[in-house]
C-alpha cells in the first residue's frame, strides 16, 4: 500500500480531514487579530507569538486525542471487522465480530456476524446434502450390484434347470446354446466338447453363429481355445486370429475362452465373443466361469450315463448290443412294421464247431474268434441294422424293412465275408458260419415264432453240412432233434 503514515489509517484520515481544516481556520483567526491589534497596539506583537504557540500545542493535544478516539471507536472495531472478513474469506465461518456499543460500526459487525451464521448454515445444509449424495450413490451402486447378482443367479438358475432336464449330450448342448443366446449378454457362443477318445474339440452348439460350424474340428495347437485349454482358466483374445470364432463371418471386438473342467479333468471350452471391442467386465468373466462350470459337471453326468446305458445294452466281449437289447429292438421295429407295414427280417449267425476251437487253442483264442466275428458282421451290415450277440457263440442280425429276397441276399454276404476273413486266432486262419433267418410277416407275426423260425433255419443250415445259408420254409420248425427256442425276453 502507497502513501504517507496519516493516509494509511482511519485515523489519519479523519485528523486530515476534519483537524487541519480547523487548524488552518484557527490560525487564519489568531493572524486576523494579530494584524487588527498591531494596527491598534503595537506593542502586543510578542504576546500574539505565545498565543499562537500555545493554539499550536492545543491543536496537536486535540489532534491525539481525536486520533485516540477514532482508533478506539472506529478504528479498531473495523480492524476486527476486516479480519474477521479475512478468515471467514479463508473458511473460517465459525468465527465471529465482537459487538461493542452501539452505532453504525456495531451494526455493521453484528450483520456480518448475521452474515457469517446464514452462509454457515448454508455450508452445513451442502454438506448434509453432498453427505446424502454420497448416501444415495452408494446405495445405487449397491442396487445396481445386487441386480447384477440377481441378474447372474436367474441365469445360472435357468441353465441348471435346463441342464437337469436331459442326460443327452447333444440335447444338453442344444440347450445351452439356446440359453446363452436369450440370456447372456454378447453377439457370438460356441461350445466345444473334447472327444473321448482323441481328445479334439469339436463344435457341439452355437448362437447367433452360423450352425454350419456344428461338427468343426478347432486345432488345439493354437487359438484362443487351445490357449484356454492349456492354461486352465478364463482367457481373453490376445490377437486378431483368436477374435475369429468358428462360423463367424469376420472377427468380433472381444473373445473370450473358458474351459469346461470337472473333477480335474478337461471336457471343453466355452468361446464367447461380442461386437464392441475392449476387455471383458469381472462380473461377465464370473458369470461365464460359472456357467461353464455347470456345463461341465452336466456334461461329466450326461457322459456317464451314457456309458452305463452302453454297458446295459451292450455286450461286454464283443462290444455289439446284448440279447436284452436285440429284444427291446425287434419289440419296437414290430410295432413299426405293424404300423406302417414293412417287413423285417432276423438272422441268427452261429460259428461252426466254436467248441473244437476252444478245446484247440483255449478260451482266450475262442473270445478273440468272437470279437473279430463281431466286427466282420458290424461292418457287413447296413447302418439300419442291428447286430447283437444272442448267445455262446451265436449271433443275431435285425434286418429292419427287409424282403426275404433281401434277407437271403444280406445272409449269404454275411456269410461270405466271415469265410473270406483271415482269423489269426483260428487254427486253420480261417472260420465259416451257418446263417438261418426267418421274415416277418412272411413266416411269422408275432417274436416268439419268428424267432422259432429263424432257429429252425439256422438249424437246417447246420444239418446241411454248415458254412451254409437257409431261409426258413414249411415244415422246418418241425425237425426232429432241434430244441425250439421260444424265447422272446433279454434273459440269457
Amino acid at each position: 500500500m502507497t502513501g504517507s503514515p496519516l493516509t494509511r489509517s482511519l485515523a489519519g484520515r479523519l485528523l486530515l480531514a476534519v483537524g487541519l481544516p480547523t487548524l488552518a481556520l484557527a490560525l487564519g483567526g489568531i493572524l486576523w487579530l494579530r494584524h487588527e491589534a498591531s494596527v491598534a497596539a503595537p506593542g502586543l506583537d510578542p504576546a500574539f507569538r505565545l498565543a499562537i504557540l500555545g493554539l499550536v500545542l492545543v491543536a496537536a493535544l486535540m489532534a491525539a486525542v481525536q486520533v485516540a478516539a477514532v482508533r478506539v471507536l472506529v478504528e479498531q472495531p473495523l480492524q476486527r471487522l476486516a479480519a474477521a472478513m479475512r478468515r471467514a474469506r479463508a473458511g473460517d465461518f465459525l468465527h465471529r465480530v465482537e459487538v461493542r456499543g452501539a452505532g453504525e460500526v456495531a451494526d455493521l459487525a453484528r450483520q456480518f456476524n448475521e452474515t457469517l451464521a446464514a452462509i454457515t448454515d448454508l455450508h452445513a445444509a451442502r454438506i448434509d446434502d453432498a453427505a446424502s449424495l454420497a448416501a444415495m450413490q452408494r446405495e445405487l451402486a449397491l442396487a445396481r450390484e445386487l441386480e447384477a447378482k440377481v441378474r447372474e443367479l436367474e441365469i445360472l438358475h435357468r441353465l441348471a434347470a435346463a441342464l437337469a432336464a436331459t442326460l443327452d449330450v447333444d440335447a444338453l448342448c442344444g440347450r445351452v446354446a439356446a440359453l446363452a443366446a436369450e440370456r447372456i449378454p454378447g453377439t457370438a457362443f460356441a461350445l466345444l466338447l473334447a472327444e473321448e477318445a482323441t481328445g479334439e474339440l469339436v463344435v457341439r452348439s452355437v448362437a447367433a453363429l452360423d450352425d454350419g460350424a456344428v461338427g468343426t474340428r478347432i486345432d488345439l495347437r493354437g487359438g484362443l481355445a487351445g490357449r484356454a485349454l492349456a492354461a486352465g482358466r478364463a482367457v481373453e483374445a490376445a490377437a486378431p486370429g483368436e477374435l475369429l470364432l468358428p462360423g463367424a463371418p469376420g472377427p468380433l471386438g472381444a473373445a473370450l475362452g473358458v474351459p469346461m473342467i470337472h473333477r480335474g479333468a478337461p471336457l471343453g471350452v466355452i468361446l464367447y465373443g461380442r461386437a464392441a471391442p475392449g476387455r471383458f467386465e469381472p462380473g461377465e468373466v464370473r458369470l461365464v466361469e460359472s456357467a461353464a462350470s455347470q456345463v461341465a459337471a452336466a456334461v461329466d453326468g450326461a457322459r456317464l450315463h451314457q456309458r452305463m446305458v452302453r454297458l446295459s445294452q451292450t455286450d461286454t466281449l464283443t462290444g455289439v448290443e446284448n440279447r436284452r437289447q436285440l429284444f427291446a429292438r425287434l419289440e419296437l421295429e414290430r410295432e413299426r412294421a405293424a404300423r406302417f407295414g414293412e417287413p423285417f427280417a432276423l438272422l441268427l449267425v452261429d460259428v461252426d464247431r466254436f467248441r473244437e476251437l476252444n478245446e484247440a487253442v483255449g478260451h482266450a483264442a475262442g473270445d478273440a474268434v468272437l470279437r473279430e466275428v463281431a466286427a466282420v458282421l458290424s461292418r457287413e451290415s447296413r447302418a439300419a441294422d442291428r447286430v447283437a450277440r444272442y448267445g455262446g457263440e451265436e449271433f443275431a442280425v435285425l434286418l429292419a424293412r427287409a424282403s426275404p429276397g433281401e434277407a437271403l441276399e444280406a445272409a449269404e454276404r454275411l456269410r461270405r465275408a466271415i469265410g473270406e476273413t483271415a482269423f489269426d486266432a483260428a487254427p486253420t486262419g480261417r472260420v465259416t458260419v451257418s446263417v438261418g433267418g426267418a421274415c416277418f410277416p412272411a413266416d411269422a407275426r408275432d417274436l416268439a415264432t419268428l424267432v422259432d423260425c429263424a432257429d429252425a433255419a439256422l438249424f437246417a443250415a447246420k444239418r446241411a453240412g454248415r458254412d451254409a445259408t437257409r431261409l426258413h420254409a414249411a415244415g422246418m420248425r418241425a425237425q426232429p432233434g432241434r430244441r425250439r427256442d421260444v424265447s422272446t425276453t433279454g434273459a440269457a
